[in-house]
């Protein structure tokens, strides 16, 4: 047998292996996952969904904080606007709220910006007016940049308070996400966030947040919504005509598990790994998401709130103020 041979030989028994190992491998994952996922729905039915979790953290997620002082920044300013408008729903006790307005400052000096950052419970809409905190809540565990901690506060005995140029381009009310009218209360916004607080509510609530989150949507405007069911983010956001911006997908969705359990499917706000070959994964993944369609959005919205009005109305025992 010629070397040649022998290397042929190699070559055809190195793909096979590599070929079986990738084929099984791919049906272990496709089969556990559906499994984990058949868990997770079954744990999100039969859980008791709580409003008293409100989990934040200065500097949270460095990837989707790069992707909105960057892209995102320039995609509403492309229409020439003289201030950006942000608008941050459930924003507990402003800590995205005053990290978005310290990197905005930091990062894009020029330019123009007000943040309006509501919460549903009275004791966090006053700290964040405060805007003093301890060291253990600005860090919370997480990697934050000392340089952040520096240009953002300022030390006051064992307090650190929020800088005043940094405060003043931001403005805290009391607000719930489920109020038929809070449409009302706030003007449309050039950027909404909604975190980390849809997953929290019941399917049918949720819908009902999600439909009041998108009628505060300016035209072409983006929407972040990390921390939501996703079969229900990918039916939601496409019946509203939002579209995702492919802006660092997989790395603010790993970066988003990193706290989670192995088995997430065990938790109601547990999420699934990134899967590449999942169907819609820009959208199921995906967190950031522009208003690609006006009049589409606007519709699906009506019809969302329709389809919620009878059992808002009906609903014993739960009002809005529940979350």
């Amino acid at each position: 047998m010629t070397s040649t041979n022998v290397v042929v030989r190699g070559a055809r028994r190195a793909r096979a292996i590599l070929r079986s190992r990738l084929y099984y491998g791919l049906l272990w994952n496709v089969l556990l996952r559906s499994r984990a996922k058949a868990r997770h729905r079954a744990c999100v039915a039969a859980a008791d969904h709580s409003d008293a979790h409100t989990y934040t953290a200065f500097y949270r997620s460095p990837p989707q904080l790069a992707a909105l002082t960057g892209p995102v920044v320039d995609h509403v300013t492309a229409s020439g606007r003289d201030e950006v408008s942000i608008l941050i729903l459930a924003a507990s006790n402003g800590a995205e709220a005053y990290t978005i307005a310290s990197e905005l400052i930091a990062r894009r000096p020029e330019l123009a910006f007000s943040i309006t950052a509501s919460d549903l419970h009275e004791a966090t809409v006053a700290q964040g007016i405060a805007a003093c905190y301890t060291l253990e809540e600005i860090t919370q565990g997480q990697d934050v940049p000392a340089e952040f901690i520096e240009r953002t506060f300022d030390r006051i005995g064992d307090l650190y308070r929020v800088k005043e140029h940094i405060r003043s381009h931001v403005t805290f009310v009391q607000a719930d996400l489920l109020d038929p009218a809070l449409n009302e209360q706030f003007d449309p916004a050039d950027i909404v966030l909604a975190q980390n607080v849809l997953f929290h509510m019941p399917a049918d609530l949720a819908r009902r947040a999600f439909a009041n989150i998108i009628g505060l949507l300016r035209p072409g405007a983006v929407l972040l919504i990390e921390g939501m069911d996703l079969d229900q983010r990918v039916e939601l956001t496409r019946a509203a005509g939002l579209e995702p911006m492919r802006l660092q997908t997989r790395q603010i969705h790993r970066y988003a598990r990193r706290h989670l359990a192995a088995n997430w499917w065990d938790y109601y706000y547990g999420c699934e790994p990134y899967f590449a070959l999942a169907r819609d994964r820009s959208r199921r993944y995906g967190t950031i998401f522009v208003d690609a369609n006006q009049s589409e959005r606007a519709t699906a919205s009506a019809i969302a709130t329709q389809r919620s009005t009878q059992e808002w109305s009906t609903r014993s025992g739960v009002s809005s103020s529940t979350w």
